[in-house]
């Protein structure tokens, strides 16, 4: 795929080689989750529900790295767009120190205040006492998979997912291996238990990352990372950072409030929490297709904006939605239907908590899946706000509130969350469905889609 000009051609063929590479990446490295979930749901619920605890934790604390991954991305494509392949180079430098400095920290003192970060989430000791183990080799491996995300997501930016793809095999290959061997042991190697899951997955996401930075240093992609990108540069880190910080805090606010409903899941015991994260990993794997085409859309609406072709922006936008809601639509009934197997799969055969949990997270499936794709367009014209603030509207204004209300003055209890959660989905991705296709009928197109980033990018050429 290096050197693909993807601001000329077909818009539909456009979207196909970017995306389906992307959302293959997506499942691939997806799978070692589903692979994880498994092997924990072999020690038992309480660790299912530990777990459950201490990853939606870390995905808290993970929104800031995203928020510069997708910022990175954005500006990267930009820059390819218009030509500027020593610019794509700086900015891909530039948001790699940043999430690296980030990583660091948080490393080190997320691994310290992991007790007092569990003590928040539950009030049960043992599940405490486990979140803390799993929590900490989260930590320990923060820094790479953060490596891998952040090269992972620039070379999306360049328009090259077949490196990606190609990082991803390898991280999921050693994943499915030291997952279990971490887990149980096997000869010398010794049964780390619950924190085996995590540690296995570091080991995966290091694998992956060395294999994206062969094909860059060996220059196999249009990225051409020196030493000299590395450096940080004031000007180039505050233009990563004015991007970021919108998208930083749509993450915070999303991830947030799944943190607060994680918490209110808490009181209804472990098979509750055990039954959310199976029905949200699965889910999250049922949408693996919008993540594919979110990743697509954000590059090829910078691309060709960067090249000044606003108008093939809106042609991309709605191909993308057209085929996701077919996609989506299937999918959502699928996992309906089999929901008692899908359950079953993982230990809770029988358990009617978990298979009324994914059923009710199935619907909102679809929108949320829009929601993303948006979201992917508004970024990919380094205009974050509008998702940040849809974001903050519903999942802080309508979401925590209806969760709260559902649970326990209505006394649904723990169904009340997961209707909650997919109410808001449907209803941020009706917001920014919204919010998109009303300017878009501006006829002012251009500035709606990010004149501002437009212009930059053709300034620096």
């Amino acid at each position: 795929m290096r050197g693909y000009d993807y601001t000329r051609g077909s818009v539909g063929w456009a979207i196909t080689r970017l995306s389906v590479p992307i959302c293959g990446e997506r499942i691939l490295r997806n799978l070692d989750g589903i692979f994880e979930i498994y092997w924990l749901g072999q020690l038992g619920a309480d660790a299912l529900a530990a777990a459950s605890l201490g990853f939606i934790t870390l995905l808290f604390i993970r929104s800031a790295p995203f928020g510069l991954r997708i910022a990175g991305q954005a500006l990267v494509a930009q820059r390819v767009g218009a030509g500027d392949s020593e610019g794509a180079s700086i900015m891909a430098g530039q948001t790699i120190f940043l999430v690296g400095v980030f990583s660091l920290v948080a490393t080190f003192l997320g691994y310290w205040f992991a007790p007092q970060l569990m003590n928040l989430m539950t009030r049960d000791p043992k599940l405490a006492a486990l979140g803390v183990v799993y929590i900490r080799a989260g930590f320990t491996v923060l820094l790479a998979a953060e490596a891998m995300f952040v090269v992972g997501q620039i070379l999306r930016g360049t328009g090259e997912p077949g490196i990606t793809i190609a990082g991803v095999v390898s991280s999921t290959v050693l994943t499915l291996i030291f997952i279990p061997l971490l887990m149980f042991g096997w000869g010398p190697v010794p049964a780390l238990g619950i924190a085996g899951s995590f540690l296995g997955i570091g080991v995966g996401r290091l694998g992956g990352f060395a294999t994206m930075l062969a094909f860059i240093v060996k220059g196999k992609s249009r990225l051409t990372l020196r030493w000299a990108d590395l450096r940080p540069r004031a000007s180039e880190i505050s233009r990563v950072a004015r991007l970021a910080w919108p998208a930083m805090a749509q993450n915070l606010l999303e991830r947030s409030a799944l943190l607060l409903m994680v918490r209110m899941l808490s009181p209804f015991g472990a098979s509750a929490l055990a039954a959310w994260s199976i029905g949200n990993r699965v889910t999250m794997i049922a949408r693996m297709p919008s993540f594919g085409l979110q990743a697509s859309v954000r590059t090829l609406v910078g691309q060709n904006l960067g090249a000044g072709k606003p108008e093939r922006v809106t042609r991309t936008v709605w191909l993308a939605v057209a085929a996701l809601t077919v996609l989506m639509m299937v999918v959502s009934i699928a996992l309906f239907a089999w929901a008692r197997e899908v359950v079953s799969f993982f230990g809770m055969e029988g358990n009617a908590t978990a298979v009324m949990a994914l059923r009710i997270l199935c619907a909102g499936l679809l929108m949320e899946s829009v929601r993303r794709v948006m979201a992917g367009a508004f970024q990919g014209a380094s205009r974050s706000k509008p998702p940040m603030m849809v974001e903050g509207v519903v999942r802080w204004g309508v979401q925590i509130p209806a969760a709260y209300l559902l649970s326990f003055w209505l006394a649904v209890g723990a169904g009340g969350v997961w209707w909650a959660v997919s109410g808001g989905q449907i209803l941020s991705g009706a917001l920014l469905f919204a919010w998109f296709l009303h300017w878009s009928r501006s006829g002012d197109i251009l500035e709606f889609m990010g004149a501002r980033g437009l212009k930059s990018a053709r300034e620096s050429t």
